[in-house]
């Protein structure tokens, strides 16, 4: 029986290999050798199967994607990053809420590569994200959205601001009102200050809070009956600051900017 072009693709790895590497343009049997580190006795076979399959065709050693192989290996790469963000992670993700995020951005999660899942214990899991300050330090910025703030808020952002970082902070109503009803003096301190941009997001928040700095994103998901269980997800990628700019422009676009108290 006939292989379909999709069994083709997933039967074997050696062949999506050959035709990713063929992305990058038309390549000598030597190189692809080189390159997949296998034998031509190993490569001759699949690539057989591709060229009968009108994927890719061949001009003396060297071989090259059809217009039809072009077409289908970039929707195929695309594939890929969906299944090594998504599939590769379904632990975390299938078990948390994610619903929340704008689905155009969810569409281009697989672009921002792999991350990390850390998990905080109960003693520390309100500290000061060190590392992140440090990310903050060198980038000059710190953009978060929080339905979470430690007690010691006031002098975790006023240090940063003392060292040149441009902070923005979304926080829900919740969030204001605690504050401003058990920690007036400083609360009011942060917001008459003008060095920090704080808004406030008029609804309850479906994660526990989101920050961005130097192309990192640290993410503290819900699960999804709606448990915060001390995990956060790291992603760190050149992907990641647009992708964290356009998040927390979503979200302050429904926010307005906090003047007073």
């Amino acid at each position: 029986m006939e292989k379909t072009i999709v069994e083709i693709l997933l039967s074997s790895e050696k062949r999506k290999n050959v035709l990713l590497r063929l992305q990058d343009g038309p390549q000598e049997m030597g190189s692809l050798i080189k390159l997949l580190d296998t034998t031509r006795i190993g490569l001759l076979p699949q690539i057989k199967v591709l060229k009968e399959s009108n994927l890719v065709y061949q001009h003396g050693d060297t071989y090259e994607l059809t217009t039809i192989g072009k077409l289908i290996v970039a929707e195929m790469r695309s594939f890929l990053r969906a299944v090594n963000m998504f599939g590769a992670n379904s632990d975390y993700l299938g078990t948390h809420y994610i619903d929340f995020i704008p689905l155009h951005l969810l569409k281009k999660m697989p672009e921002l590569g792999s991350f990390n899942i850390c998990e905080s214990q109960i003693c520390d899991m309100f500290d000061p994200e060190t590392d992140f300050i440090e990310k903050a330090i060198r980038s000059n910025y710190w953009i978060e959205v929080t339905s979470m703030l430690h007690p010691s808020f006031h002098n975790f952002y006023m240090e940063i601001v003392d060292q040149g970082v441009d902070v923005s902070i979304i926080i829900t109503q919740e969030i204001y009102d605690k504050f401003k009803r058990n920690h007036y003096d400083d609360f009011k301190e942060v917001i008459d200050t003008k060095l920090i941009s704080l808004y406030l997001y008029p609804k309850s928040l479906e994660f526990a809070s989101f920050i961005l700095a130097d192309q990192c994103i640290n993410f503290k998901l819900l699960t999804q009956q709606g448990i915060y269980d001390r995990k956060k997800m790291l992603i760190c990628s050149p992907a990641a600051l647009e992708w964290g700019k356009e998040f927390f422009e979503y979200y302050r676009r429904q926010s307005t900017i906090i003047f007073e108290i």
